[in-house]
């Protein structure tokens, strides 16, 4: 750390008196809205959901699920149930991706 950093720290550790102002100013703002707490996770896991059922419904023709995890073993990964198979798995990959980030 150098010079203007540790000057710089020592100066924020200082306590300006303020004779309650800053107690005042918080008890005149506005309570926090509740928000429930499956709220979050539910809106994630409905995304997650209704991007699972965009990627069946936009899937090339002929395409199945298990066919393309199959593929996806065998390492054919071009087919059209393979790609199926990678969006499927995408959406709910985004959605744990984005509760792990977003959890208290």
């Amino acid at each position: 750390m150098n010079d203007i950093d540790r000057i710089l720290r020592d100066d924020a550790r200082i306590v300006l008196p303020d004779e309650g102002f800053a107690a005042r100013v918080m008890a005149t703002l506005p309570a926090r809205p509740r928000t429930k707490p499956w709220l979050h996770s539910a809106l994630v896991f409905g995304s997650a959901l209704l991007g699972c059922v965009l990627a069946v419904a936009f899937a090339p023709a002929g395409a199945s699920l298990l066919q393309g995890f199959a593929d996806l073993a065998q390492l054919q990964a071009r087919t059209p149930g393979a790609l199926l198979a990678i969006a499927f798995c995408g959406a709910l990959l985004a959605s744990a991706v984005v509760l792990a980030i977003e959890s208290d």
